[in-house]
């Protein structure tokens, strides 16, 4: 029997580190946290043959596990850990939301750019406190509908309504003209690995603007780390 190696980077690897003590798996597994990138040099103590799991690697990373006769199990791929990570990314937002908003969340207007897994979770748990919110999509407008007051194209939107903007698409989609008139008031939150907009002009703008990566181990670690669990439980029985 082998042992599952957690590499604690943050806090959520903490707690699967705990939710694995006592469980062996067939050979030795390696378990790295879902949105990091990993180079070669980080699987350098991965021996030859023995289990990963990851999120993504790079180009030298993938050589090398080849070389290493590795089995990648990625978990960033897995459907069912996906829409779970969505729903905690959501949960971390809205608490973004009402730490950084100086309003209420019935006197707010929300925008959220993108109606992905994660622009959709967000939506829903707004829209089941009865906040006002338009989803900015390039998809089909009619899923986004029953979620929002108003559904949308980026380039149509008036970013000046919005005291709340959260994006969710993983693309530069609001350009600096556009973005000069969100008001100085407002909240820009960023969930997607690629910034929606550039950040440095919103902040020298005086803006409340940030990017957020990995809400769930810093909002709800531990209940990310359940998620994992599950994940890896599954492919190494």
């Amino acid at each position: 029997m082998g042992n599952f190696v957690v590499y604690e980077t943050d806090e959520r690897m903490f707690f699967l580190k705990k939710l694995l003590t006592g469980l062996r798996p067939v050979v030795n597994t390696h378990i790295f946290a879902p949105n990091l990138t990993l180079s070669a040099e980080r699987l350098e103590d991965v021996g030859e043959g023995e289990t990963l799991v990851c999120g993504r690697l790079d180009e030298g990373a993938e050589k090398l596990a080849e070389c290493k006769r590795l089995t990648v199990r990625r978990i960033s791929e897995n459907e069912k850990f996906q829409a779970e990570n969505a729903r905690l990314t959501a949960e971390g937002a809205l608490a973004v939301i009402l730490d950084h908003s100086m309003l209420s969340l019935a006197d707010m207007r929300v925008l959220v750019i993108g109606f992905g897994r994660t622009g959709a979770a967000v939506c829903r748990i707004l829209d089941r406190l009865g906040v006002s919110v338009d989803i900015a999509t390039s998809a089909s407008p009619r899923p986004a509908g029953a979620f929002a007051e108003k559904v949308t194209d980026i380039g149509s939107a008036d970013l000046a309504e919005y005291d709340v903007i959260v994006n969710t698409a993983p693309c530069k989609l609001i350009d600096d003209v556009a973005a000069l008139s969100i008001r100085h008031d407002a909240v820009y939150i960023d969930l997607a690995s690629t910034p929606g907009v550039n950040l440095a002009m919103l902040r020298n703008m005086g803006l409340d603007a940030d990017v957020y990566p990995a809400l769930p181990a810093k909002c709800a670690p531990e209940s990310a780390a359940a998620a994992m669990r599950d994940f890896i439980l599954e492919v190494t029985a």
